[in-house]
C-alpha cells in the first residue's frame, strides 16, 4: 500500500510538471535530486554496513552502474557536445573510471581479463564479477546497448532465476502463459522447477528448447498489450489486478464484454475507473514504442503492431541466443 500511495503521488507531481511548463518542470527536476540525494546516503550507509536488504543494498548500487554507465556511455557516442558541460565538472566519469591513474588501475584490477580474441578469459576477476552471468561474453564484440540488455535480463530472468524468490513476488506469469496447465498455486513452484529442469542448461545446444519459453517471456513483458493478452490463461484473462500489471487492461474490458452487458454510461464510468488505477500500476510500455535508435531501427518499415512486434522478438531472440555459452 506505501508503494502504491508513493507511486500514485509520485505520479502526480510529474503529471502538474509536464503540463506547467518549465518552472514547473524545474521544480521536479530538483526534487528527483533531493530523492536522489536522501537515496545516495541511506544506500551508502546500508552498503558499507554490510545490511541485508530486499532488494540487497549491494545489488541496487551494480543496477545504478550498469544503468548510468551505459546511457553515459551512449551520451559520449551520440551526444558529445551535449555531456561534455557536465564532464568537465566531473573528476570521475562514468562512476567507475577516474583521471586519477592509481583509481584507474584500481578499477582494471577489478576487471577479468581477456585474450587477444576477446572470446576467453585468461585471468578471472578478483571479485568473481560477472562469474554467474551464465552467458557467452565476448569483449570485443559485445556492446552495451538496450537490446544487449533485454537480451541478457532475460536469460538471468528466465534461465537463471532464482526461482524460489520468483514464486513468491508473483513473476511466474510469463511461465503460467508458456504453459497453461502449470497450477496456480504452491505447486506451481515445483511445477516450474520440473519444468524448467527438464530443458537442461542454456547453452547453444539446448537452444530449441530454451527458444519458446524465452518467446513467451518476451511477449508477456514487451509485446502491445492485445498480443500478451492472448497468450494468458483464461484465469489470469479475467484477473483484472493481472491485467494491470501488464498494461492490459482493456483489453480485460473488451473480454468482460462478451459475457456480461453494460450500458454506454457504465461502460464509461467504468473506463475512467480503470484509466485512474491503471496509474498505480508500472504498465509496461510495449518495446517497440520506446523511443530509442536501437528499437526504431527494427521497426521502422514495419505497418502492423504485431509485424512490428516480430520483427523486434526476432532480433532480441537473436541475441539471447548469441549470449547462450557453447554446450
Amino acid at each position: 500500500m506505501l508503494w502504491s500511495n508513493f507511486q500514485a503521488a509520485y505520479k502526480k507531481v510529474i503529471d502538474s510538471a509536464n503540463a506547467g511548463g518549465k518552472t514547473a518542470r524545474s521544480q521536479l527536476d530538483f526534487f528527483n535530486w533531493g530523492i536522489y540525494d536522501y537515496f545516495r546516503k541511506d544506500i551508502e550507509k546500508k552498503a558499507r554496513a554490510g545490511q541485508a536488504g530486499s532488494p540487497h543494498p549491494i545489488s541496487i548500487l551494480f543496477e545504478m552502474a550498469d544503468f548510468s554507465i551505459s546511457i553515459l556511455f551512449w551520451l559520449a557516442e551520440h551526444q558529445r557536445d551535449n555531456i561534455k558541460k557536465y564532464a568537465r565538472k566531473r573528476w570521475a566519469w562514468p562512476g567507475l573510471f577516474h583521471l586519477s591513474k592509481r583509481e584507474q588501475n584500481k578499477y582494471q584490477a577489478l576487471l577479468p581479463k581477456f585474450d587477444k580474441s576477446g572470446t576467453k578469459i585468461i585471468r578471472e576477476s578478483p571479485i568473481e564479477l560477472g562469474k554467474n552471468l551464465g552467458l557467452q561474453v565476448n569483449a570485443n564484440l559485445t556492446k552495451g546497448d538496450l537490446l544487449f540488455q533485454i537480451a541478457a535480463n532475460a536469460v538471468n530472468n528466465v534461465a537463471l532465476l532464482d526461482r524460489e524468490e520468483m514464486v513468491w513476488n508473483g513473476s511466474w506469469l510469463w511461465l503460467r502463459a508458456h504453459n497453461k496447465s502449470f497450477s496456480k498455486t504452491k505447486k506451481l513452484h515445483k511445477q516450474a522447477e520440473k519444468f524448467l529442469a527438464s530443458l537442461g542448461f542454456f547453452t547453444k545446444g539446448n537452444w530449441p528448447k530454451w527458444k519458446p519459453v524465452f518467446e513467451t517471456y518476451l511477449t508477456v513483458k514487451f509485446a502491445p498489450p492485445e498480443i500478451k493478452f492472448k497468450i494468458l490463461p483464461k484465469d489470469c484473462q479475467s484477473n483484472l489486478h493481472v491485467c494491470y500489471g501488464i498494461g492490459a487492461h482493456m483489453e480485460w474490458l473488451e473480454n468482460l464484454k462478451k459475457t456480461k452487458s453494460m450500458s454506454a454510461i457504465e461502460e464509461t464510468q467504468l473506463i475512467s475507473d480503470m484509466k485512474k488505477r491503471a496509474a498505480l500500476y508500472d504498465n509496461a510500455v510495449p518495446a517497440q514504442e520506446y523511443d530509442h535508435p536501437d528499437i526504431k531501427k527494427i521497426v521502422l518499415n514495419q505497418k502492423s503492431n504485431r509485424s512490428k512486434w516480430n520483427a523486434l522478438k526476432k532480433e532480441i531472440l537473436k541475441r539471447i541466443e548469441n549470449l547462450a555459452p557453447e554446450s
